[in-house]
C-alpha cells in the first residue's frame, strides 16, 4: 500500500466480518481484514485489524504506535450513533500522513420507508450548506438527486429481498445543490435484523474521468412528465417503493416530494396487489383510488394509475397521481 492510500473499512453488520472495500480511490470487492496481511505485511495486518475493531465497537478514533509501525482509524458515524466503516492508514511513524478520505454513512428502514443521513452526508453528498441539512429524508429526495446510477435494478433487487441479507456496491454519480456532479462509490448492505439498508457514500473524484452518460430514455421520461399536470412516481413493483419523482405531484398531493404520507390500509394492499400483477405481467395497465394522509393533515382522495416503464427496466413502473377533486381524467 503506498503511504499516502487510506483504506476504507465497511462496518455495516454489527454482528459480521468488516471487510476492506477500497484502497485509496480505488473499489475493492468486500476482502476481509486477513487481507491486511498481503497488504501491510503480518505485524502491522494485527494492530490494524485490532484498531479496527475497537473503533467500530465505538472506542472513537485509535492511533496505535508500535515499534517503527503507526496505524490509524477514525470512525464513519451514522445516525444511530454507531459505526458504519473504519478509514484506516498504517505505515512507519516517520511517514506524513495525508487527510483522511471522506466518507459519511447513511440508513434506510423499510418499515418506514425513510432514509436517516449520518454527520456529514448531506454537505459531503448535495454540498449542502448547514442550515439546510436534515437528517431524516424520503427516497426521492435521494434518488432524485442520482445523475447515474447504473446499478439501479441490482440495488432495488436486494432492497426487494431485505429480509435475505445481501449486498450490493458501485459507483453512482449524485447532483448537489450547486448544480455540480460528484462521484461515489456506494457500499450497501441488508441488515434483516433492523430491516435496515445500511450504507456507505465514500467520494472517489479521481475516478470521475468522463462525463456521465446520457440516458435520453429517462430524459423524455423527466421532461414530459414535468409538463403532465399529474405526478408521476417511478416505483419499484416488488416493494411498491417510490424512489424518485419524475414529474412533482400537484397540490395537495406536492408534499409527496418530501414526505412519505400514510396511506389507507386498503388502498396500500390494492397498490401491492396491483404491483406485483404488473411485474407478472408488464403490458397491463391498473387504475386506483388512493386515500393519503399527510402529517397533521387530512386524508386526501387522489386517482393513481400504475404502468410499466419499459421491458428493459424489469420490475419497476410509473405510479400517475393527482386528487381526486382536480376532476382530471387520465
Amino acid at each position: 500500500m503506498p503511504s499516502d492510500d487510506w483504506l476504507l473499512v465497511e462496518t455495516l453488520l454489527s454482528d459480521g466480518e468488516p471487510t476492506v472495500v477500497a484502497a485509496g480511490a480505488h473499489p475493492r470487492h468486500w476482502s476481509g481484514l486477513g487481507s491486511l496481511r498481503r497488504v501491510l505485511g503480518p505485524s502491522r495486518a494485527r494492530i490494524a485489524a485490532e484498531a479496527v475493531r475497537l473503533c467500530a465497537a465505538g472506542g472513537g478514533s485509535q492511533r496505535v504506535v508500535e515499534a517503527d509501525t503507526l496505524v490509524v482509524a477514525e470512525p464513519v458515524p451514522c445516525a444511530f450513533g454507531g459505526v458504519h466503516g473504519v478509514r484506516l492508514w498504517a505505515g512507519a511513524v516517520d511517514t506524513p500522513i495525508q487527510p483522511p478520505r471522506l466518507v459519511a454513512a447513511w440508513d434506510w428502514e423499510a418499515d418506514t420507508e425513510l432514509a436517516h443521513h449520518g454527520p456529514g452526508l448531506e454537505e459531503l453528498v448535495f454540498a449542502r450548506d448547514p442550515e439546510q441539512v436534515r437528517v431524516i429524508r424520503t427516497p426521492p429526495e435521494a434518488f432524485g438527486r442520482m445523475a447515474r446510477f447504473d446499478g439501479r435494478i441490482d440495488y432495488f433487487a436486494m432492497v426487494a429481498r431485505i429480509d435475505d441479507g445481501g449486498q450490493w456496491q458501485g459507483e453512482v454519480d449524485m447532483a448537489g445543490d450547486d448544480d455540480e456532479v460528484r462521484h461515489f462509490q456506494m457500499i450497501t448492505r441488508a441488515v434483516p435484523s433492523h430491516r435496515r439498508i445500511s450504507a456507505l457514500m465514500h467520494a472517489i473524484p479521481e475516478l470521475d474521468t468522463a462525463q456521465p452518460a446520457a440516458d435520453p430514455d429517462a430524459a423524455m421520461l423527466r421532461a414530459v412528465s414535468q409538463r403532465s399536470g399529474v405526478g408521476v412516481g417511478i416505483i419499484e413493483l416488488t416493494s411498491a417503493l417510490i424512489y424518485e419523482w419524475a414529474g412533482p405531484p400537484p397540490p395537495p398531493l406536492d408534499r409527496w416530494l418530501v414526505e412519505r404520507p400514510a396511506i389507507d390500509p386498503g388502498d396500500l394492499a390494492a397498490l401491492r396487489a396491483a404491483c406485483h400483477d404488473l411485474a407478472r405481467t408488464p403490458g397491463i395497465t391498473r387504475r386506483l383510488a388512493l386515500r393519503v394522509r399527510f402529517a397533521q393533515g387530512e386524508w386526501v382522495a387522489a386517482h393513481a394509475e400504475l404502468v410499466a416503464v419499459s421491458a428493459a427496466a424489469s420490475g419497476h413502473g410509473l405510479l400517475r397521481v393527482w386528487s381526486a377533486d382536480a376532476g382530471r381524467s387520465a
